[in-house]
This record gives C-alpha cells, sequence and structure tokens, in this order.
C-alpha cells in the first residue's frame, strides 16, 4: 500500500497492517510527512483508538531511526508512559537508581516533564545525576557504573518532525504509546507503568509483537502509571506467550496508616531534596516503603523469586545507605 493509500484508509476509519503502519512512519522519520498531514494522521488514528499493530509498526519504526548504543549485558527500564496527571513524585526514576544499587544494570530511558513540573531527566539532572551523555562517553559511564540515563531527544533526533503536529494539536496520539517501547538498548526485560488501566490490553497485545523475554505492565485503580501506596494495581505480567494478570495491593506490605501524606506537584528540587532526606535517614519512612514496593516488583520481573523478600531487601538497601553511596557516585561525572 502506498502512503498516500494508507492516510486514505486512516481517514475512512479503517487500520493499518504492522508493516503498512511502519512503512507510514519511516516516511514521517524522514521528514517526508507534511505537518498538517501528520496531524490529520494522528487524529483519525485516535478518534477510532489506534490499533495494537499500528502502534507496533511505528514502535519498529522508531527503534530503527533511534541512535545506536551498545551494551553487553542485559539491562532493565523502568521508564513508563507517563501522562497520567498526577503530578506524584518521581518514583520509577528512583526506583531505577535503587534497582542499580541493588546490583541491577539500568539503562534508563525518559525525558523532560510535559504533564507535570518534573519528569525523570529533571528529577536526575536536580540530583546532580548526568542527562545528556550519548555515544562513546555514555558507554563508558555504564560500563563504569552500570547505569546510564538514555536522555530521549538525543537518542530520537527523528522525533523532531513530529513536534510541530504534536504541539499544535496538544492531545495524546500514538506517539505517547512509544516511547517506553523504544529504548535503544532494547532491554529483553522492563516494567512499565502505564496512565491508565484500561490500556492495559492494548499495551499488552502491543508487547506480545516486541520480543521481550519478561515485561510487567501496570497501572493503579487510582490512576497513577506507578504502584500505589493508597489504591491496588492492575498488574499484567508477560513472559514470551504467556500472560498472568494480578492485583497487587499496598496492605501486603504496609499499612496505609504508616504513610505519611507524600507531598505531590513538586518542582525537580523538591523532589530530589525530599529523595536524597530519605536516603540520609536509616529508619524506612513512607517514601522509603513505597519505593521498596515499587524496587521489589523490578526484581521480581528481573530475577523472579518472592515479592516478599524483594521487598525487605529494596527497604534494607535504602536504610543501609547503599542508594545514597549509588547516587553520590553517579553525581557529576559527565
Amino acid at each position: 500500500m502506498s502512503i498516500t493509500k494508507s492516510m486514505h484508509a486512516l481517514y475512512e476509519g479503517q487500520s493499518l497492517h504492522a508493516p503498512e503502519a511502519e512503512e507510514l512512519f519511516d516516511t514521517i522519520f524522514q521528514g517526508e510527512v507534511e505537518p498538517i498531514q501528520l496531524a490529520s494522521v494522528l487524529v483519525a488514528m485516535k478518534v477510532r483508538k489506534e490499533k495494537p499493530h499500528e502502534i507496533v509498526g511505528a514502535v519498529r519504526s522508531m527503534r530503527k531511526f533511534a541512535a545506536p548504543f551498545s551494551v553487553q549485558k542485559n539491562v532493565f527500564d523502568t521508564c513508563g508512559t507517563g501522562g497520567d496527571n498526577s503530578h506524584s513524585f518521581n518514583i520509577s526514576t528512583a526506583t531505577a537508581l535503587i534497582l542499580s544499587a541493588m546490583g541491577i544494570p539500568i539503562a534508563k530511558h525518559g525525558n523532560r516533564s510535559v504533564s507535570s513540573k518534573s519528569g525523570s531527566a529533571d528529577f536526575l539532572e536536580a540530583l546532580g545525576v548526568p542527562i545528556h551523555l550519548k555515544g562513546e562517553k555514555a558507554e563508558r559511564y555504564f560500563k563504569e557504573h552500570d547505569f546510564v540515563f538514555l536522555f530521549a531527544p538525543h537518542y530520537h533526533p527523528a522525533m523532531k518532525y513530529a513536534v510541530p503536529a504534536r504541539k499544535a494539536l496538544g492531545v495524546r496520539t500514538i506517539f505517547n504509546y512509544l516511547g517506553p517501547l523504544t529504548n535503544p538498548t532494547r532491554p529483553r526485560r522492563q516494567m512499565i507503568g502505564v496512565f491508565h488501566t484500561s490500556f492495559l490490553p492494548l499495551y499488552s497485545e502491543v508487547a506480545r509483537f516486541l520480543d521481550y523475554e519478561r515485561l510487567l505492565l501496570y497501572s493503579s485503580q487510582d490512576g497513577l502509571d506507578e504502584i500505589s501506596p493508597f489504591s491496588p494495581t492492575r498488574m499484567v505480567e508477560i513472559s514470551g506467550s504467556e500472560e498472568k494478570k494480578w492485583l497487587l495491593s499496598p496492605t501486603d506490605y504496609f499499612d496505609k496508616k504508616e504513610l505519611d501524606d507524600i507531598p505531590r506537584d513538586m518542582t525537580p528540587s523538591e523532589n530530589a531534596e525530599l529523595f536524597m532526606r530519605m536516603l540520609h535517614s536509616s529508619s524506612p519512612g513512607s517514601l522509603a516503603k513505597v519505593l521498596a514496593v515499587n524496587a521489589a516488583t523490578g526484581i521480581y520481573i528481573s530475577k523472579g523469586g518472592k515479592m516478599q523478600k524483594h521487598y525487605r531487601d529494596a527497604l534494607e538497601c535504602i536504610c543501609s545507605g547503599e542508594v545514597l553511596k549509588k547516587v553520590k557516585s553517579l553525581q557529576g561525572d559527565s
């Protein structure tokens, strides 16, 4: 199908097969589609809802145009979709730092904030962790620390062709699904927070076509794309062709009465200050417990084992100063 025919098919409410979507996005990422055309394509997909095979095609295309990043070991990522408008603490990014301190190699894919004050890049920058590493410098940093932040604009330069249409529309489009699935290292194991529980089946179907060994998709019932301390979180665990659904309840790990009110809508520097205060404390507070549950989930998907044990180990790692030591080793080394 030609690109023109693909566009007309979308305008008529039809869907594209993965190869057709991949070809269409190839032309987008080569700058061959005018912003007004792209806007019309995005709206046409959104109105009748994006289909799994269209997202698969777009992911495959975006991966082709990504800047290469070579790693010699299996890495893990905690990149979520964002866009839940909860303005919560940077849970998934803090979780990545904890997992790294616990010996799991992390290539954290992310960007600056779009829907809140503090995105993953903003938070790490406020902590003093380098966010602009690329090429050989990034690879050397990863070899030394078993951690690196991959700033999406550096690794997906072709996305510049989508910026005008996305800004003009100002609404969620198919591009919002792509970020967590396009880490340049192509991790085989990953945890992805999804912005709404209703999108878990769609994401699950997409993931089946993307060669993950083990993947966890999750979305909390109170609207977070994180594992919530206040409400059960719906989990979809994918291992090869097998899928298992389960519910994670925070009361399995701590009493809700233990939780102080964790602040929301803070600036990156306020989030970083709160995180560092937590790391300097030897007693587990509310934030430490929330992050330990999220880290336990990452360990479970990365290595298997029992969640309760992983939770205790993560809490011990936080309170023992190991995470603080890890963060200090990452700071300022650019």
